[in-house]
């Protein structure tokens, strides 16, 4: 099964507008998107919970085992664990 796949079956919808980044995004409450973004130039991942209310910062995002699957997987597929 592919990371993208993996993402999907947890509610998380590919958004890869950004030609270095590779983003995930769920939308959790109103104010509130999940996000996980892999940045191609730096290889790192982030996970956050984006809020659009000004008086909400943005915070760590919980990765529950699923999401640690398809996280995995993405690496797998960007080639960032064959070093």
């Amino acid at each position: 099964m592919s990371a993208k796949e993996m993402f999907e079956k947890s509610d998380f919808e590919l958004h890869d507008d950004i030609p270095h980044q590779i983003n995930y995004f769920n939308k959790n409450f109103i104010t509130e998107t999940n996000i996980i973004s892999f940045d191609k130039n730096t290889r790192t991942i982030e996970c956050l919970i984006e809020s659009d209310s000004p008086f909400t910062l943005d915070v760590p995002y919980p990765i529950n085992v699923e999401l640690l699957k398809a996280i995995t997987q993405q690496c797998k597929e960007l080639g960032w664990l064959n070093d």
